[in-house]
Formats: C-alpha cells, sequence, structure tokens
C-alpha cells in the first residue's frame, strides 16, 4: 500500500475500504500453512490477521502448528494481512483478532477508530544494523544514506530512534530513505543505493554471508516497543470476551513454549520461513527467546510512546493522543493469574 497510515486522510480510507471487505463478505485469502491441527468439534471460530513473515509473528505460529489454539477450544482461520491492509479488515469484523504494528494501531485510533491492544508480542525492536565492512562504528555512518522499508514503518522507528540514541540525527547526520522490504534493503546495500538498514535474524545470518555484519544490536538499547502487538475491536472485549480470552490464553501459552522449547519452536519457525540453515535457526531462537519475547506478552504505555515520538512530527492527531487510552491488559492479567504459560505444552 502507498499511503501512510496515521495521516490525515487515514481513517476515512481505512473505514472505507473495511466496509467494502464487509460487503464482499470474506474477501480474505488465508495464506497459513498447514493450518494447525484439526479443530475440535464446539471449537469457537476465529479469524485472525498478522502482518508480516518475521518471527515477531512467532507465537501465533506456534500456537497454530502446536494445537495451541485447538487446546483453548478455537479453530483460528491464520492469515497473513499486512499491517495498513489488517487494520481496516479489523475495523470492519473480517478478522476479530490481529497482530499488528502498534504505531498502524495507535494511528487509526487517534482518528477514531474503536480498538484496542490487549497485548505484545515484543517487548523491544528485533533488529540489528547492518552494513559493508567499509562502515564499522555508528560514527561511519555519518554522511551516510540508510534504508527503511517505509516511512512510519518499524523498520523506520527503530533506525531513528536507535540513531538519535547513539547520537546521530536522523535526516541531518544522515539520509534515511524508503527502498521496501528487506529484500530491496539487501538490493540496496549491494548495489551502493544505501550504506545500511536494519535486519531480523534469522535473516541476519544470510546478510551476514553477503558481506555485511552488525554494526550495532538495536535490541541491546532497550528501547520500549510495540512492533507487534494483538489488536481487537474495544466492543468486542464485551461481546466476544470468553473466546477473546481463550485467545489471550493461547498465545500467552504459545509465547511461554517459544521461549523455553528450543527446538519445538525452531522447528515451526522453519517451516513458516522456509528456512533450512540450523546456524541462522539457532541465533534466532536465542535473540528472540533471551532479548525480545516477553514473560507476560502485556503491553505498555511506553513501548507506544516510542512510536508516537517519531509519528507525532507529521500527525497532530497523533501528537495529542494519549496511547495509554487503547491498552487494555484486563485478559493478559486475567491470563496470568491463573498461571496461563507457567507450564508450556499444557503439561
Amino acid at each position: 500500500m502507498s499511503f501512510r497510515l496515521g495521516g490525515a486522510r487515514a481513517l476515512p480510507f481505512l473505514l472505507a475500504l473495511g466496509l467494502l471487505l464487509a460487503a464482499c463478505g470474506g474477501s480474505l485469502q488465508a495464506q497459513n500453512g498447514t493450518g494447525g491441527a484439526d479443530a475440535a468439534a464446539g471449537a469457537t471460530p476465529l479469524v485472525v490477521s498478522y502482518s508480516n513473515l518475521t518471527p515477531d509473528q512467532w507465537a501465533l505460529w506456534i500456537a497454530q502448528d502446536l494445537g495451541v489454539f485447538n487446546r483453548h477450544g478455537l479453530d483460528v482461520d491464520l492469515r497473513l494481512v499486512e499491517s495498513s491492509t489488517g487494520v481496516a479488515a479489523l475495523i470492519a469484523g473480517e478478522t476479530q483478532a490481529g497482530a499488528l504494528g502498534g504505531s498502524e494501531v495507535m494511528s487509526a485510533a487517534a482518528e477514531g477508530a474503536e480498538l484496542a491492544i490487549v497485548g505484545s508480542l515484543v517487548k523491544t525492536y528485533s533488529f540489528r544494523f547492518m552494513a559493508p565492512q567499509s562502515i564499522q562504528s555508528v560514527a561511519d555512518l555519518r554522511g551516510k544514506r540508510l534504508g527503511v522499508s517505509r516511512f512510519g514503518s518499524s523498520s523506520d522507528i527503530a533506525t531513528r530512534l536507535a540513531l538519535e540514541n547513539l547520537g546521530l540525527v536522523p535526516n541531518r547526520d544522515v539520509d534515511i530513505v524508503q527502498v521496501g522490504s528487506l529484500t530491496a534493503r539487501i538490493q540496496a546495500m549491494e548495489s551502493g543505493a544505501i550504506q545500511g538498514g536494519v535486519v531480523q535474524p534469522p535473516d541476519t545470518a544470510r546478510v551476514a554471508k553477503s558481506g555485511y555484519h552488525v554494526v550495532f544490536d538495536v535490541s541491546d538499547l532497550g528501547l520500549p516497543a510495540a512492533t507487534s502487538v494483538i489488536a481487537v475491536r474495544r466492543a468486542d472485549l464485551s461481546s466476544r470476551r470468553p473466546a477473546l480470552q481463550a485467545l489471550v490464553d493461547a498465545i500467552v501459552e504459545a509465547s511461554a513454549i517459544q521461549r523455553t522449547d528450543r527446538e519445538a519452536s525452531k522447528a515451526v519457525l522453519a517451516r513458516w520461513l522456509h528456512v533450512d540453515d540450523p546456524a541462522a535457526l539457532d541465533e534466532a531462537w536465542e535473540f528472540y527467546a533471551q532479548k525480545i519475547v516477553p514473560t507476560v506478552p502485556r503491553v505498555e504505555p511506553a513501548q507506544l510512546e516510542s512510536a508516537k515520538a517519531v509519528l507525532a512530527a507529521d500527525n497532530p492527531r497523533v501528537a495529542s493522543f494519549d496511547p495509554a487510552q487503547l491498552i487494555d491488559n484486563s485478559l493478559m492479567d486475567d491470563a496470568a493469574a491463573r498461571g496461563i504459560g507457567a507450564s508450556p505444552n499444557g503439561q
């Protein structure tokens, strides 16, 4: 999508798209691989979207493939719908929940969308900044062109905040340019169009084989982030509460499996991302289990404040929006109080 979610006309567009999706009746296509185990009789159907084929969505894939959703009485139709379209699908009721970028959800809420964030799959930015061997330090980035997928995206926000924390001012000390997906960023680095960009494991191993190295690890900066949150319609917190509670319970359990069961988690990631490099899978698991995945997938206002600091420069409605009003941790707190996830795999 070429529009930037969060602009002044973003919500009318989302609402129009949402109404169109609803009128079409089931227009989204499932892209969920095997789809997990067969649903048990009487399971509650839910359509859940995820926004990218990146490990930020890992817990959802574990829940699907290892039957965690089924164990919690759910028949989940898990669909790949990129964040911008995913917000519209959620507004329209085409999906009942989505793993979406927190910045996109906040931008829509600032424009009036009645959404709530009920959890987060990550606690900080899951990126490492990579560059050619000619760049050995952060200081070497001065005057260079750095690539992000698009302005306002997680890669853009992470890049800008990390540079500021490391003493460089974006668009003064370095140029930030939109180049598209990770594949496009790699191609732009190889052609010399840009001199660096953020990469997520396990792709870091592939990029390293092309001669690039990690200049700094964004996750080491400890910046609160909400690059993959679980969003729902606020009205559904009442009308669909038992189903949403079961969904959250399943995500909490799957997150625990992700942190504690190395081999099972790697097998799931290998299938969804089509990765067959054992070293890359090991790097990804260690990175996410040790640095990225929260013990309890609550979301805190600070995780949205970091994105707000960047988005507010172009959107006055985001600038005046209080991220705390978007958050509802009641489902996560209920799951934690019942000890969900304390014994992964239901053991």
